[in-house]
C-alpha cells in the first residue's frame, strides 16, 4: 500500500531542491508538513489531498517529462479537486448527500455482482493493498457523484427520435439500413488474365453500357449480352442491403447514382450494372436503440458535466495558491 498524503509529500519533498524548478518553492516544501492549495468558497484543498489522489498520476509526469512537469501535473489534480469540492458543495445545497445505509447497500450490491460476500470484498480490498475506509470513501464519493448526475445533469439531456435516426443511418453498414434495388448482366473472360479476353469482354460490356445510356431497355440488353444467370430474369437481381455483395462489386454499387448505368471489371468477368433505386431502411433500429440512445446519453452527459463545472468555476470564489498557476488551474481533465 502506498504511504499515507503527509508520508508522501515528505518523501516526495526529501531533495525537492533537485525536482522543481524552482528552488525557492523547493526550500518552501522542506520546511512545512501541509499547505493550503486553493480555497473553493471558503473550504480548504490542502497540498496533501492533491498528493492523496493523484499521487501516482504527478509522479508518472515527473518520470516521463522531467522535474519541470510537476506543478502542471498538480494543477491538474487540483483541478479535479476544485471540480469534486463544487459537485459536493451542490450536492450539499440539494440535500442530495449519500448515507451510510445507501453506501451499505452500493457495496453490497459490487459484493453480489461478483459472487461474493461483503466481508470477502474486504478481504479483496486490503489484500489489493487498499485500506477498507478509504475503499469506503471511495465508493461514496462514486455515489455522490452519480446522485449528481442523475438530479443535475441528467434532467439537462434529452434524446430525439430524430437524433437517433440520424445516429443510426450514420452507422451505415455496421447497423444495415442502406438498400439498392440492382439490375445486372455479366459479360465472362473466358480466360482470366489473359489482356485479349479481357479486352473483348471489355468490349462486349462497353457496346451493352452504349445501348442503356442511349435509352435501350435493360431486359433487352440483358437478352442479348448477358452471360450469367441474370439473363432469365432480364437482368433484374433484386434487392441488396449494404455488405450483402462481395467486397469488389459492393463498394461500386452503392457508390453509383441511381438511374446511370456503369462498368465494374473484375478479373473473370466485365458487370454492368443500374441502380433502380437507393432507399433508408430502419427495420433495424429497434434492435440497436439501447445501445444506442446508451451512447448517445453519455457524450451529452460528459458534455453537460463540462458545461456545469465551467459555469459554476466561474460563479464560484475559487482561489488557486498552489505555486507556478494563474489563478485558475488547466483545464478539465
Amino acid at each position: 500500500m502506498r504511504a499515507g498524503p503527509l508520508a508522501a509529500l515528505r518523501t516526495l519533498w526529501v531533495g525537492a531542491a533537485c525536482l522543481c524548478a524552482d528552488a525557492a518553492y523547493a526550500a518552501e516544501l522542506g520546511r512545512v508538513t501541509d499547505r493550503v492549495a486553493a480555497v473553493v468558497n471558503d473550504e480548504v484543498i490542502t497540498i496533501s489531498e492533491v498528493y492523496d489522489l493523484g499521487a501516482d498520476y504527478i509522479e508518472d509526469a515527473v518520470t516521463s517529462g522531467g522535474a519541470v512537469t510537476r506543478r502542471p501535473a498538480e494543477h491538474a489534480v487540483l483541478e479535479r479537486l476544485i471540480e469534486r469540492r463544487l459537485v459536493e458543495q451542490q450536492i450539499t445545497t440539494l440535500g442530495l448527500d449519500v448515507t451510510e445505509q445507501e453506501l451499505d447497500k452500493a457495496i453490497d450490491e459490487v459484493a453480489r455482482r461478483n459472487g461474493m460476500e461483503r466481508d470477502q470484498v474486504r478481504a479483496a480490498v486490503e489484500q489489493q493493498g487498499m485500506d477498507w475506509e478509504t475503499f469506503r470513501a471511495e465508493q461514496k464519493e462514486q455515489l455522490r457523484e452519480l446522485k449528481f448526475q442523475r438530479s443535475v445533469l441528467q434532467p439537462r439531456v434529452t434524446i430525439t427520435e430524430d437524433e437517433l435516426r440520424d445516429a443510426y443511418l450514420r452507422a451505415g453498414g455496421a447497423l444495415g439500413g442502406e438498400l439498392v434495388k440492382l439490375q445486372g448482366l455479366l459479360v465472362a473472360v473466358p480466360r482470366a488474365g489473359d489482356p485479349d479476353s479481357a479486352a473483348a469482354a471489355r468490349t462486349r460490356a462497353l457496346e451493352a453500357l452504349g445501348k442503356l445510356q442511349a435509352g435501350a431497355d435493360f431486359a433487352t440488353v440483358a437478352a442479348a449480352y448477358d452471360e450469367g444467370a441474370t439473363k432469365a430474369t432480364g437482368g433484374e437481381m433484386g434487392e441488396f442491403q449494404r455488405g450483402q455483395l462481395v467486397p469488389a462489386l459492393d463498394e461500386p454499387v452503392f457508390a453509383a447514382e441511381v438511374g446511370k448505368p456503369f462498368l465494374v471489371e473484375l478479373p473473370t468477368a466485365v458487370f454492368v450494372f443500374n441502380v433502380q433505386k437507393r432507399e433508408r431502411q430502419d427495420t433495424g433500429l429497434e434492435a440497436v436503440r439501447e445501445e444506442l440512445t446508451n451512447q448517445i446519453f453519455q457524450s451529452r452527459m460528459e458534455d453537460e458535466q463540462a458545461r456545469w463545472y465551467e459555469q459554476a468555476r466561474r460563479a464560484a470564489i475559487v482561489r488557486v495558491l498552489l505555486p507556478g498557476g494563474d489563478g485558475r488551474g488547466p483545464k478539465r481533465q
